[in-house]
C-alpha cells in the first residue's frame, strides 16, 4: 500500500493541487490509461489494456470462441520517466502564512509537473511511429468545422473506430475553430456557457475536443492530432519513498487513478521546508492506425 497523508496541512495542500494536476492532463483521456496509487519502483512493468477496433463476426463451426482474441490486447510499459518539481518556504514563512504559501507554490508546481508530463508523452506522436502522409493543416486563420469534417474523413479512410475518438489541437487552431460560424451557433442555450463564457467545445464532429499549448517543438511541425485510445498506452503509478520523510504519501483522482507523489521535508540547516511533487509513469506506442497526425503545412 503507498503511503497516506496524515498531516490536515498537507492533506489540504495536496487536494487543492489535485485539480490543476487533473485539469492540465485532460488530453490523456485520448490514449489508452492504467493509472493506480500502488507503489511501483521505476522501471517497473504495467500492464495496459489496450481495445482497438473488434474483429468481423465469425459463422459458427462448432466453437463461440473463434475470433475472441481481436478485440482487447495488453500493451507492456515500462515506468521509465521520473519527473519531479520542488519549492520551498522558509520556517517563517511557514509559520506566518503557511497554508496561503503553500498551496499556491504547490499548485502551480503540479501545473508545471503535469505540462512536463504531457510534452512528454506526445513526443511520441512522430512519423515514425504513426506514419505517413500526416493530415496537412491549414494556417490557424483558416482552420474551421469544414477541416474537421475533412479530419473525420481521413480517419473513416484510415478504418479508425469510429467511438472514443478525440481531437488535440494546438491553441491557436482551437480557438479559429471556436469563432468558425457553424460552431458558434452550436453554443446555444443550455449548452452556450462552457463554448462563449469558459472556451470549451466538449464535442464535435464525432470528436471529443482538447486544446493544448505544450505540442513539443520539433521537426515533426505537429499541431494536433486525431486519436483512438488504441493507439497509445499511458501507465503511472507512485514511486515509494525509502528515505524518510516528514510527510509522504501518494494524492490520487478517485476516478481515473491520476496519480502523483507528494513530499514534505525539512533542511535545519538553511531552517526552509521542502515539498516535491512527482510522477512516475511510461508510455509506448500501441496500434499505429489509431491516430492521425495534423501537421503544419
Amino acid at each position: 500500500m503507498p503511503n497516506t497523508l496524515t498531516n490536515v496541512k498537507d492533506i489540504k495542500v495536496a487536494q487543492a493541487a489535485l485539480q490543476p494536476f487533473m485539469a492540465t492532463l485532460l488530453p490523456m483521456r485520448a490514449f489508452s490509461t492504467n493509472f493506480s496509487p500502488d507503489p511501483a519502483d521505476k522501471l517497473d512493468t504495467v500492464r495496459v489494456p489496450v481495445v482497438g477496433a473488434p474483429s468481423a463476426a465469425s459463422d459458427f463451426a462448432g466453437s463461440y470462441t473463434t475470433g475472441a482474441d481481436g478485440t482487447i490486447d495488453v500493451v507492456p510499459v515500462q515506468l521509465n520517466r521520473h519527473k519531479f518539481k520542488t519549492v520551498h518556504v522558509t520556517a517563517r514563512e511557514a509559520a506566518e502564512t503557511a497554508l496561503n504559501v503553500l498551496e499556491t507554490l504547490v499548485s502551480s508546481a503540479v501545473k508545471q509537473l503535469a505540462q512536463d508530463v504531457l510534452q512528454d508523452i506526445f513526443s511520441e506522436i512522430t512519423a515514425a511511429h504513426y506514419g505517413d502522409p500526416a493530415i496537412a493543416a491549414l494556417a490557424p486563420a483558416s482552420f474551421d468545422y469544414k477541416k474537421v469534417l475533412g479530419i473525420r474523413e481521413k480517419c473513416a479512410i484510415g478504418k479508425m473506430p469510429v467511438s472514443d475518438r478525440a481531437l488535440v489541437l494546438d491553441g491557436a487552431y482551437f480557438t479559429n475553430l471556436l469563432g468558425d460560424d457553424i460552431v458558434a451557433k452550436s453554443f446555444m442555450p443550455p449548452i452556450a456557457q462552457p463554448g462563449v463564457v469558459e472556451g470549451i467545445i466538449r464535442r464535435l464532429a464525432g470528436f471529443d475536443v482538447y486544446e493544448t499549448s505544450i505540442l513539443p517543438e520539433n521537426n515533426e511541425k505537429l499541431v494536433g492530432f486525431a486519436a483512438h485510445p488504441s493507439c497509445l498506452a499511458v501507465a503511472m503509478r507512485y514511486l515509494m519513498p525509502v528515505a524518510d520523510y516528514d510527510e509522504a504519501g501518494a494524492v490520487t483522482d478517485p476516478d481515473t487513478g491520476l496519480t502523483f507523489g507528494y513530499l514534505r521535508y525539512t533542511e535545519t540547516s538553511s531552517n526552509r521546508i521542502f515539498v516535491t511533487v512527482e510522477c512516475l509513469y511510461g508510455f509506448k506506442k500501441a496500434i499505429g492506425e489509431g491516430l492521425k497526425r495534423i501537421v503544419k503545412p
